[in-house]
């Protein structure tokens, strides 16, 4: 049915002009030319000029009067039409990115002399496109309040966006990543100056400029044309600044300091605030090389933040460090006796000379009690540099040319790696990221009709994470066993201890990755009576180059088999090994082509109707030496990629994506209401982060298990033995058939336009998507009471597929109110009131989270309220100039905030990752803890608070070898509220110079913002909150202008 569909619509709207677009940050001004009776008038000479850059379009009218302007950079222009017989008509008109604005030049008999002038003019509504979005202007970017001045936070103004959860993939280290409409945060598109300008490893932001470099952007949500695509979210369109033909320019300072921020609610009441300091500095300066001809525009900031991270841990007593276990909670036993060490004491004769040396390795306790006696606050550091520059030089009236680089190198340093791994200093992360983007465009004017434009780009995101201490040989120190193969892996080796904080670095480092991504763009506008249509196409050529050791300094875990883990690591009898041999240098290659087209029709002058379709096709990512391994389940092995007849990539290409879109505009001739309607259907290209899976399997990559056999116990002496049996390992699948993944868009839409400056938009917006990646296992266990479970191919364990299986579904009312400057003020306030239901919310999972199934032979069970469905989210944003008049202290001052309202994110109560409870295995899957308890009872509290978040007595650990009853996604968090305000003091202190003074307040009325709960059965804190966002804080900003 989606396939005849799909060719309906795609015939429908090719029926209105054949043409193809690719994405536009250019926008564009249409209207009639009429005389004082209304009647159209022909072959009236019409101009555009710049009044920043002086360059002037001209086009004269149909036969209707119907006059357009096509492909204008963002700005304000002159529009001027004149003809003996008539006054000369003049309007400045503002033009927002990838807008057309539309204009009604009515003609006047008289002396030319005498002109007719129109006020400035932007039009708000939307009389022809079809698309859901919000564009965030200049004054909004520039004087709302930013903590760590990203401009893409400001793109959650739009109904329909939602910040992406705290940890979730594609905001680890404090990156920006969003949900848009109910689809995934690795769904959308970051485009600057018409370029792609993202991370494709996991879809996310390349480079960030400053809020000074940004003329303005746009956030596209829904059913926006076939001139956009890549990806099935949202799409963010920024412009950079632009030179004029006068110099302009500003610098800044920018400062934060612990000493002005409120405490932590969760802070240790008997510890000192930990450091903050940050300093964001920069200037940007513009103007012309020669007038009317060639400008260049740069802009420089840099970021110096220090913070200190506090953590508490438990570390061994001083006792328990020379085997005193007298005073312990738990007590060792000698495993040849099976009784107790005398006095609960180790002899010294007894330890392992390896293990009192890691033992050694944990700091001394410097808080009193049992458990928690270990605090420290380590210093992050993190600094950023990031500049831009651009020229753009016209050869004549039909030709210009616009040249731009951008720049972001940011290096930091994390002293703890993250949730699971140490919690004492020593073995943080050095992490390295530098992202460029290159863009080179020619405009050309062949006739006052017909333009084209041409645009090529380059991005690059290298991306690296080290281990800290790496020159240092740790194990070497200790006289541990060095499992790995490459320099590059060396430290120590990360160390397991149930019950204490982990030691050693991370094992999913070190790791680098550097992607390019070239891209071609063509796209032309041709405008034809009532036809205004686009047409072009692009090319892009992904590559990455990348290593990922994970565990290439091996893994050994102390589980406490003597009764204690410390004592375990005394006597030098590890639970469990892990090490990997690692060979397995990616080399990706992956090629995109995409054909647009797009018309716009005006039936009549109060209906529009404007249809289109792109087609996009993603190679799927190869090695240049095909050098990876899949499983294959009808061979039940592993298998070379390009042989046996596996796909290179690993799995089919898909060529059958066409994708009509489809919208319905109608403007009654008052010009103050307009009623949309829109559907599409749109393409989504997943990021790179599944294809690295093709080099996670023997031999290229070769994980080791060893776990003790009977009597025989591990040893820390030689951990690794040479001839212990092989244990099955784990494997990666792909579905052979795997299918692009899209999402159906449609909505209905009225707008309302309120004193000239205010549009008032509400409707129904809803998502479905399709062909969702996500994995499950293939190989998993049937659930069962037996002392050992048996998988279906004893040669594996855990075989991860990744497929094109999930689904989500969802619907919304939205509403919006967006004002432009008016006595002061400038507003944007928007309400959404959704529900977004699938089965997996990321192909990601870690522990606890609800994207990996239960049970991979029940994927029903797993449909329930999307990770990020969040059902009602408010915010609103306003810069205003109060109206205070008078002597040079009284004026200039400025009020500007925002105001954000969201209720609360689901979350999945699951058992802990060592209660494998079905007995299917799931604790070595590495995909986190997916099990989950049985309800039964009432699980609302009726009075939630931060120590009992929901009624922990309503769930149940099921009986051994059975599934609990719980769904996915049944209990809800807390909400947020947060309000950001400034206080800004403008003075002009000459001519050309103004000063600004302001103060920020982020969180200004300090309420505590509470995380999720902990949802793990089994933890001793179970349904208790544990930790809260951030509390009230200050920043002071100056900055010149000039």
């Amino acid at each position: 049915m989606h396939r005849q569909i799909s060719i309906l619509l795609a015939g429908f709207a090719l029926t209105f002009g054949s043409s193809v677009y690719a994405q536009t940050w250019r926008g564009s001004i249409y209207g009639t030319v009429a005389d004082a009776t209304s009647a159209p008038v022909a072959d009236i000479p019409v101009t555009a000029t710049s009044t920043e850059t002086g360059k002037v379009r001209s086009v004269r009218s149909d036969s209707d009067g119907s006059f357009r302007f096509t492909l204008l950079p963002p700005g304000l222009f002159r529009i001027q039409a004149e003809r003996e017989g008539f006054r000369i008509f003049t309007a400045d008109v503002s033009v927002p990115v990838n807008a057309e604005v539309r204009l009604l030049i009515e003609m006047q008999t008289g002396a030319r002399a005498d002109a007719v002038t129109v006020g400035g003019t932007s039009e708000l509504l939307k009389t022809e496109s079809a698309s859901v979005s919000t564009v965030v202007e200049n004054r909004n970017i520039r004087q709302l309040p930013l903590d760590g001045r990203n401009f893409y936070e400001l793109s959650l103004l739009a109904p329909g966006t939602l910040p992406a959860a705290q940890g979730s993939a594609g905001s680890v280290r404090g990156d920006f990543a969003i949900n848009v409409n109910g689809l995934r945060e690795d769904t959308n598109n970051f485009l600057l100056d018409g370029i792609y300008n993202g991370d494709p490893k996991l879809n996310g932001v390349g480079v960030a400029p400053p809020p000074d470099a940004i003329r303005e952007f746009e956030v596209l949500t829904h059913t926006y044309d076939a001139s956009f695509g890549r990806n099935a979210g949202g799409q963010i369109n920024v412009v950079l600044q632009s030179g004029t033909n006068a110099f302009h320019g500003n610098a800044w300072e920018f400062f934060r300091n612990a000493a002005m921020d409120a405490r932590n609610r969760f802070a240790p009441s008997d510890e000192t605030s930990p450091r903050y300091q940050r300093n964001q500095f920069g200037g940007t300066l513009g103007g012309p090389i020669r007038k009317n001809k060639t400008f260049f525009f740069g802009d420089y900031e840099g970021t110096i933040r220090r913070e200190g991270i506090t953590r508490i841990t438990n570390v061994p007593t001083l006792a328990e460090r020379s085997g005193d276990f007298s005073q312990s909670p738990r007590v060792p036993i000698n495993l040849f006796t099976q009784s107790p060490f005398p006095g609960n004491r180790i002899p010294v004769e007894f330890q392992n000379p390896v293990g009192r040396a890691l033992v050694n390795l944990y700091p001394a306790p410097n808080r009193s009690g049992i458990g928690q006696n270990y605090v420290s606050s380590p210093v992050s550091r993190d600094r950023t540099h990031h500049f831009d520059t651009r020229v753009d030089h016209s050869f004549s009236a039909s030709s210009e040319l616009a040249l731009r680089y951008s720049c972001a190198d940011r290096s930091f340093f994390e002293p703890f790696a993250g949730s699971g791994f140490s919690r004492v200093p020593g073995y943080g992360n050095d992490i390295e990221r530098r992202a460029q983007n290159v863009m080179a465009s020619e405009t050309h004017t062949f006739t006052p009709t017909l333009l084209n434009e041409l645009r090529a780009g380059f991005n690059r995101v290298a991306f690296g994470v080290f281990q800290q201490g790496r020159e240092t040989n740790v194990n070497r120190q200790v006289g541990l066993p060095e499992p790995w193969l490459n320099s590059r892996d060396q430290g120590l080796t990360f160390l397991s201890v149930a019950g204490y904080s982990p030691l050693g670095q991370e094992y999913n480092s070190p790791q680098h990755s550097v992607t390019n991504n070239y891209q071609i763009v063509d796209q032309a506008t041709f405008t034809t009576g009532r036809h205004a249509i686009k047409f072009g196409g692009e090319f892009r050529r992904l590559q990455q180059n990348a290593y990922r050791d994970i565990q290439g300094r091996g893994q050994l875990s102390f589980f406490g088999i003597t009764g204690t883990p410390i004592a375990d690591m005394l006597l030098g009898i590890p639970t469990v090994a892990v090490r990997a041999t690692i060979d397995n240098h990616q080399n990706l290659r992956s090629s995109s082509y995409a054909l647009f087209a797009h018309d716009t029709f005006r039936i009549t002058p109060t209906w529009t109707l404007s249809g289109g379709v792109r087609y996009d096709y993603t190679s799927p990512g190869v090695d240049v030496r095909d050098r990876a391994n899949l499983y294959d389940p009808s061979r039940g092995t592993l298998v070379q990629v390009g042989t046996n007849g596996l796909p290179r990539g690993g799995y089919e290409s898909d060529r059958n994506n066409f994708a009509p879109r489809v919208g319905l505009a109608w403007a009654p001739a008052n010009r103050s209401f307009v009623a949309r309607a829109a559907y599409g259907i749109y393409y989504d290209q997943s990021s790179l982060a599944p294809s690295e899976g093709l080099y996670f399997s023997p031999p290229y990559y070769d994980l080791r298990l060893y776990v003790p056999l009977g009597n025989n116990l591990l040893s820390l002496n030689d951990p690794y033995p040479v001839n212990y049996p092989r244990l099955p390992s784990s494997a990666l699948a792909i579905q052979r058939d795997l299918r692009t993944p899209y999402a159906q868009h449609w909505n209905v839409n009225l707008q309302q336009s309120v004193s000239g400056n205010g549009v008032i938009d509400i409707g129904y917006v809803g998502t479905k998507g399709t062909g969702l990646i996500s994995a499950r296992d293939i190989n998993q266990p049937r659930p069962s009471n037996a002392q050992f479970y048996v998988r279906p191919n004893q040669a594996f364990e855990d075989v991860n597929i990744l497929e094109s299986r999930s689904n989500s579904v969802y619907h919304s009312l939205q509403a919006k109110y967006q004002q432009r400057l008016s006595f002061g003020l400038t507003m944007v306030a928007s309400y959404t009131l959704g529900k977004s239901i699938d089965d997996a919310s990321s192909f990601f999972s870690s522990a606890g989270d609800a994207n990996f199934p239960q049970d991979s032979y029940n994927l029903r069970a797993e449909r329930g309220r999307s990770s990020f469905d969040v059902r009602q989210r408010m915010s609103l944003s306003y810069v205003y100039d109060l109206p205070l008049r008078g002597n040079r202290l009284a004026n200039g001052w400025q009020t500007a905030g925002v105001w954000t309202f969201q209720t609360g994110r689901p979350f999945t109560v699951a058992l802990l990752s060592d209660l494998d409870n079905s007995n299917t295995g799931r604790s070595s899957l590495g995909f986190g803890a997916n099990d989950r308890p049985s309800v039964v009872g009432d699980a609302d509290s009726g009075n939630s608070n931060e120590s009992r978040w929901f009624n922990t007595a309503a769930f149940s650990i099921p009986a051994r070898g059975t599934f609990g009853n719980a769904g996915r996604n049944i209990l809800e968090g807390p909400s947020l509220q947060t309000i950001n305000a400034s206080l800004l003091k403008n003075t002009r202190l000459t001519e050309w110079l103004t000063t600004q003074l302001r103060l920020e307040a982020f969180n200004l009325l300090n309420r505590t913002n509470y995380d999720q709960p902990d949802n793990f059965l089994g933890s001793p804190s179970f349904g208790s909150i544990l930790s809260a966002g951030s509390p009230r804080r200050l920043q002071l900003g100056l900055r010149f202008l000039f």
